[in-house]
Formats: C-alpha cells, sequence, structure tokens
C-alpha cells in the first residue's frame, strides 16, 4: 500500500476496500412542490386542524397568499400594510389599487383594498374587492369572514352567517368565526320562536 497525504491525513491506497463503508447521506431527500401544491396541501390540513395546530399552517399560507413574484407588487403590499398601520387608509387605498391595476390576477391586493374600503365604509366597493378576490382564490376564509362582518353590519343576518359557514368550511378552527356564527345562530333561533 501506498500512503497519500492530504491535509495532514494519512490516507491509504487501497484502505477503503479494508473497511466496510456506512451509508451517508448528506440530505434528506426531499420531494420539490410547487407553491400551488404546497397551499393546497396547507389548506387541506387547515380543514381538519385543531386550534393548536392551525396557526402554523396559518403562518405559511399567509406567506404563500402573499407572494406574488414581483418586486413592485410587494414594495406596494408593503407600503400599503404600513400606511394601514399608521392608520393613513387613503395611501394605503392608493398603494392597494396600484397592485389591483397592475396585476389583477393576485387575489391579496384586491383582499386588501377590500379590507381598506370596508375600514372606510365603501360597502359596495369593499364587497366588490372582496368578491373578486373570491374569485381568483375561493380558499380565501379571510375574505369570507371579512364579507360576513360587512353583512352582519347591515343586518343581512342569514347572509352573514352564510359567509362564516364558508370561512368555517376552510378553516373551522377560527375561533372568532365559531362563536360569530354561533351568535348568529342563536339569534336566528330566537327570531324563529
Amino acid at each position: 500500500m501506498i500512503p497519500f497525504i492530504l491535509s495532514g491525513l494519512v490516507l491509504m491506497a487501497g484502505a477503503q476496500d479494508a473497511a466496510p463503508q456506512a451509508d451517508v447521506q448528506i440530505a434528506p431527500q426531499v420531494e420539490f412542490q410547487t407553491p400551488e401544491v404546497r397551499l393546497a396541501e396547507r389548506l387541506d390540513a387547515l380543514a381538519i386542524a385543531d386550534p393548536l395546530e392551525a396557526p402554523q399552517l396559518i403562518d405559511e399560507i399567509h406567506a404563500l397568499w402573499a407572494h406574488s413574484g414581483s418586486d413592485t407588487i410587494s414594495l406596494l403590499m408593503d407600503r400599503g400594510r404600513i400606511a394601514e398601520l399608521a392608520d393613513s387608509a387613503e395611501i394605503a387605498a392608493r398603494m392597494y389599487d396600484h397592485v389591483t391595476q397592475l396585476d389583477p390576477e393576485f387575489a391579496e391586493g384586491w383582499l386588501a383594498a377590500g379590507r381598506i374600503a370596508a375600514r372606510t365604509e365603501d360597502w359596495a366597493y369593499a364587497l366588490e374587492t372582496l368578491n373578486t378576490a373570491l374569485t381568483l382564490e375561493p380558499r380565501r376564509y379571510d375574505a369570507y369572514l371579512t364579507i360576513a362582518v360587512l353583512l352582519e353590519r347591515a343586518n343581512e343576518l342569514d347572509a352573514a352567517l352564510e359567509a362564516y359557514e364558508d370561512a368555517l368550511a376552510i378553516y373551522p378552527a377560527h375561533a372568532n368565526a365559531v362563536e360569530a356564527r354561533d351568535r348568529l345562530l342563536a339569534l336566528r333561533a330566537g327570531r324563529a320562536l
């Protein structure tokens, strides 16, 4: 055998044949998933998640929904969120309107525009934009919840109840939606007496 010196280690030619080698796996084999596949899997898991599991799924679902693939859209959405947090609805509305014009297929932009329209009590535009978001992404439980709140404010309790139930079909562990649905069911039962 001829020894080889490599960075201070002495290796013997042919020595690897003498000792059995263990299977060394550098990284686990994980199948690549497109964002659409990951989103579908997370939403399926959300439909059966308990209240302790749901928040982690929601975080990932929201991250997948928020990803536009465009730096410009991401910048406008960030500016809109900052304006919302600063209670500057006019600036937020302007940012989200730019988003919906630049990428009319991006449901997150329509949802944000609807949320701001509801905050400023522009009910017609709020319902229009929220329905557009649901047309683009029918699993937006948060759009259903916003619509439910608007309908409840308008005293359209049966329609609000239906919207809460639509949201709960997607996210059954949503505590506020469960509470609102149960409250409206109790009101309906009281009216039926």
